[in-house]
């Protein structure tokens, strides 16, 4: 069997996000049909998933470069440590002492400074050379910390980066909502989209996850025929057995604080589309599933109090099913895992075009598109007063799923891409 090498940056278990779920039914698939190694970098207690990992994957060949093997040498290994505890907790209280809260969407975790070339670990990048060259037919490298890897991976290897994400576009979008860009950001802007052309020209080949992407990489860096399509795989799991069940008030959301497209729409929900829906007289619950703890999300609930943050949900689609999913994203590029998500769990949903950009979903057929804060809100008070809408909408939603994103076919055809780039 041919064998291929995939080096992601996070670790892909649990299956509480919908990455982690697309990237595990696809090794799943490939270990029985390629001869399939990962390279990962757990930290803390993600050694324990990794084990988990290793015993349900059982023919799968794990390379774990450790936090230990990335210290350096010194003089007083434990004083080092505690040395760099202290640095790490004083950077984090200046950050903090940086963050006011105002009524503008916090830029913290915004990308457009993070965009360009940062230096891995030294040893860790060692540890990847090595790897890399021991034999393997193919390598893909996959999400945008490790795009720096095109330079550093042997020439005689089918190398793939997986762009679940397109920077520059991100960072497009991020620059339009801020009230003035200045002419650093500018700057910033042009050498973080300079930086992804060039990283990108190192792969042999690219893959994305929707046709938009594909079109927009094309006239990016060209070469038509090595960018692929190849969506992410969601399971269906029993969302035809499902019933819709129609809701008048309670609405959720998806998505982890950490990444800055998902805080932008919780912000922008509390800030300006939970007014309007008030307006109106609506009264509502809005329920945020995923990892939400910062200090400015608990004073969002002091002006939103209908937010209520859940955290990790055990069953996501059982919890789903009932409400009606908001997708109020203004900001990024490829696939929302957050609406296949809400399909699967037979729950109707808002979005905005920027949300299913990329998704053969379509307004008054599948799901109601809405851009702004008005129109966003008048979408939700008309979709949760008619169940019929709700009913039509979801089961729609399942069947054009279906038909558009089985995920056998999904796995057959990244298999497909495979067999083609080694041709």
């Amino acid at each position: 069997m041919k064998k291929i090498l995939f080096i992601i940056p996070c670790i892909p278990y649990p299956l509480t996000t919908g990455g982690n779920q697309a990237f595990f039914h696809m090794v799943d698939y490939l270990r029985c049909r390629m001869s399939v190694s990962i390279l990962l970098y757990p930290k803390g207690k993600e050694k324990e998933d990794v084990e988990k990992l290793k015993r349900i994957w059982n023919n799968v060949d794990f390379f774990i470069f450790t936090e230990q093997m990335a210290e350096p040498e010194t003089r007083h290994p434990s004083y080092y440590k505690w040395l760099k505890k202290i640095a790490l907790s004083a950077t984090r209280k200046m950050r903090r002492q940086l963050l006011t809260y105002s009524k503008d969407v916090v830029c913290r975790d915004m990308t457009l400074d993070s965009s360009f070339f940062e230096p891995l670990p030294s040893k860790y990048a060692e540890y990847i050379s090595t790897v890399s060259r021991r034999g393997f037919d193919i390598i893909q490298v996959e999400f945008y910390p490790l795009i720096s890897l095109g330079y550093l991976l042997p020439e005689n290897v089918q190398t793939i980066f997986v762009h679940h994400e397109l920077r520059y576009v991100r960072n497009e979008n991020e620059m339009e909502f801020l009230e003035r860009v200045t002419d650093e950001e500018r700057m910033l802007y042009r050498i973080g989209k300079d930086f992804e052309h060039s990283a990108l020209k190192t792969y042999k080949h690219v893959i994305v996850l929707t046709e938009v992407d594909r079109q927009i990489l094309i006239d990016f860096i060209g070469n038509k025929h090595g960018i692929h399509v190849s969506p992410a795989v969601v399971q269906m799991t029993d969302a035809c057995d499902k019933q819709v069940v129609p809701t008048t008030s309670r609405l959720t959301f998806v998505g982890s604080e950490g990444h800055y497209p998902n805080l932008d729409a919780v912000v922008w929900f509390c800030q300006e589309i939970a007014p309007c829906l008030r307006n109106q007289n609506f009264h509502f619950t809005f329920q945020v599933v995923g990892p939400w703890r910062s200090s400015y999300v608990k004073e969002l609930q002091i002006s939103c109090p209908e937010l209520e943050l859940v955290g990790y949900v055990e069953d996501l689609h059982n919890f789903l099913n009932g409400s009606i999913v908001l997708v109020p994203i203004r900001i990024g590029s490829g696939m929302r895992m957050k609406i296949l998500d809400a399909v699967s769990s037979k729950a109707p949903f808002v979005t905005t075009t920027k949300g299913v950009e990329g998704i053969d979903f379509h307004h008054e057929e599948e799901c109601l598109i809405a851009d702004s804060a008005s129109d966003f809100a008048s979408a939700v008070i008309r979709l949760t007063g008619d169940e019929g809408l709700q009913v039509k909408l979801a089961n729609q939603a399942v069947e054009q799923l279906q038909k558009f994103y089985n995920p056998q076919e999904m796995l057959d055809r990244r298999l497909a891409v495979y067999n083609q780039i080694l041709e």
